[in-house]
């Protein structure tokens, strides 16, 4: 990669997308979301029933965390395979293929809990295989969007996508979990299959231009040959951290995700004993930054397209290390649930800028490894994370974020110079493809 001038179209305020009119998303992209949309709202459904229902048939603590061991698992498991899989299969073929059985893996425990005959093994079979199945739907999906997304619309695609999932999953797919089973236990379960079932019916209309990872033409050796999968791996670690300037980038995730899961892991004590935060308000307080998130999302294609994407990023990845050192230091619940507010959108606005500079620089044949390995990096940590976290919190419960603030900001002067070079070639990319 070439790193453009000091006046190159990254620094100046008004980037490529801000010189033209915007560019309708048109109905390929329109499509693709609404199939998210319903599978998002399967998914806030998903990860409020299960443990619901887990509560009923016991009660023992272990037992009932344990779904939540089985609800990060198969990132660990297969989040690298999926990313192989989406650089060689039908990625719409894919992304249906996991709805369907998602939704068939619903109806047996829906059918065993309207008869009182579910155990907690079931739920964690139900758990770990619908979350094996969004693995490959999230990657396949990612993988996709720069092919249905028009030119210049890559950062309004994503903000549309990550503020319908805000709102389906958040907002909707929680309450709406826990209105159904107060009407009955198995109903939540029942009414997910049939929002992934209509999200694989709705996917099917994709054409299929926008759904087959392009392929190089074979250099050398036999015309079609493939290589093997484990060599397409280690063709995506090489392009990540030899070929381009991705590979710092993939490390600040690291931290920014390891600073994000440690708080978290220690808000609900952070929320109770340091900020003296009732019970029956910490929904509200740690639901503040899902509004952020939902503003971010609506706000990030205007900002990018007036700040440049890499002064933005710099921005906001500055606000998110404030804001993790302005909850530490808040002296009240009311200014802490400011500073998560904002810290919601943040985090949200410049993820959905990030992703959309890695979507335009990755070829297209790659998209799906590279995806994986933004998403593996991103949970990897959680379990460490949420163990040092733990360790510090015994010393003083407002250490964790302020320490998690100081890894952010530390680890994004470390990273700045990668950040310049990823968001100034996004932007010659993007501007090529504008004016073609």
């Amino acid at each position: 990669m070439q790193e453009q001038s000091p006046t190159s179209s990254s620094d100046a305020p008004g980037g490529p997308a801000a010189r033209k009119a915007p560019v309708p998303l048109g109905r390929v992209f329109n499509r693709f979301w609404a199939g998210s949309l319903a599978s998002n709202l399967g998914d806030g459904v998903t990860v409020v029933a299960l443990p619901l229902v887990a509560a009923v048939l016991t009660d023992d603590p272990l037992m009932v965390s344990g779904l939540f061991a089985a609800r990060f698992l198969p990132w660990l498991l297969f989040g690298l395979a999926a990313g192989v899989v989406a650089d060689r299969v039908d990625r719409g073929r894919l992304m249906v293929a996991a709805n369907l059985v998602r939704a068939a893996a619903l109806i047996v425990p829906a059918g065993l809990i309207g008869t009182g005959n579910a155990g907690i093994w079931v739920l964690y079979a139900v758990m770990f295989t619908v979350m094996t199945c969004e693995v490959f739907y999230d990657i396949g999906g990612r993988a996709m969007l720069p092919d249905v997304a028009p030119a210049g619309t890559i950062d309004r695609a994503n903000g549309r996508l990550e503020g319908g999932k805000t709102v389906t999953q958040d907002f909707a797919g929680g309450p709406l979990a826990g209105f159904l089973f107060a009407v009955a236990a198995f109903l939540p379960l029942a009414v997910n299959g049939a929002a992934y079932l209509l999200g694989a019916l709705v996917l099917l209309g994709l054409p299929l231009a926008v759904r087959r990872p392009a392929r190089p033409a074979a250099e050398g050796g036999e015309a079609g040959a493939r290589p093997s999968p484990l060599a397409d791996l280690r063709d995506g670690f090489a392009f990540v951290f030899r070929g381009s300037s991705l590979g710092p980038i993939l490390l600040f995730n690291v931290a920014l995700n390891t600073a994000f899961m440690g708080l978290n892991a220690v808000m609900v004590l952070l929320a109770r004993d340091h900020f003296g935060v009732p019970s029956s308000l910490y929904g509200v307080f740690v639901g503040s930054s899902a509004a952020g998130a939902l503003l971010g999302a609506a706000a990030v294609g205007t900002l990018a397209a007036r700040l440049g994407r890499f002064r933005l990023e710099l921005v906001l990845f500055g606000v998110t290390g404030l804001c993790f050192l302005g909850f530490g230091a808040a002296p009240n619940a009311y200014l802490a649930a400011v500073a998560w507010t904002v810290l919601g959108f943040a985090i949200t606005a410049s993820n959905i800028v990030m992703l959309g500079a890695i979507q335009l620089i990755v070829p297209g044949d790659r998209m799906g490894r590279v995806m994986s390995f933004i998403a593996v990096s991103g949970t990897a940590f959680g379990p460490v994370a949420a163990l040092l976290a733990g360790l510090l919190g015994r010393v003083e419960l407002h250490y964790v974020p302020l320490a998690s603030g100081v890894l952010v900001l530390a680890s994004l002067a470390a990273s700045a110079p990668a950040l310049r070079r990823v968001t100034a070639e996004a932007d010659r990319i993007e501007a090529a493809r504008t004016a073609g």
